[in-house]
């Protein structure tokens, strides 16, 4: 009887961790992108040290090559922690509500601490027509304030091979003049 008090007692007096907040998961479908910036809609972390995942869906009519980017205007306790922004490609979605996106990391990029926020960008990538998503996710800061993360999606035409081919052959084209004309002729 005594042993089991003392096991009781050892029990409780040992540190209680709390259990993990469920993480806020948003998706948002912003539709085509064709040769243009759009804005990413204005997201907002739930604060309190909660885990967060943000997607936005998109599709490329064409080839183009597209830039993420994403920024926000947290400083001290209200930055977010491990922050990652990444593009990827869409392949279904998860069968149970909300239905997030998935598919395969094309390119990801870590939130980068700067002056006035947090900013992240992912380089240009060359894309063919398809379905394709964002994601922003972390851990929202310690302080129980809401941040708005702010983004854009910027696609250009990429130009196709035939484009690249004609340019090629118009500059040696251009350069084959220009040695012409530089050949001394001899006149008889």
């Amino acid at each position: 009887m005594r042993a089991s008090a003392l096991f009781a007692i050892l029990v409780l007096s040992l540190p209680v961790t709390p259990a993990h907040a469920a993480t806020q998961i948003t998706v948002e479908n912003i539709g085509a992108v064709l040769n243009e910036s759009l804005a990413l809609p204005a997201e907002d972390t739930p604060g309190s040290g909660i885990g967060f995942e943000q997607f936005f869906e998109f599709t490329l009519p064409v080839r183009e090559t597209v830039t993420l980017s994403v920024s926000d205007s947290a400083i001290g306790a209200e930055r977010i922690v491990g922050g990652l922004l990444s593009l990827n490609t869409f392949t279904s979605s998860a069968p149970v509500s909300p239905f997030q996106p998935i598919g395969a990391l094309i390119e990801s990029a870590a939130l980068a601490d700067v002056l006035g926020g947090q900013e992240g960008t992912v380089a240009p990538d060359a894309l063919g027509a398809g379905a394709y998503f964002a994601e922003v996710s972390g851990l929202s800061g310690s302080a129980p304030i809401h941040i708005a993360i702010d983004g854009t999606v910027t696609a250009v035409p990429t130009p196709e091979l035939s484009t690249w081919a004609m340019l090629l052959i118009g500059v040696v084209g251009l350069i084959g003049f220009s040695r012409r004309a530089r050949t001394p002729r001899a006149f008889a």
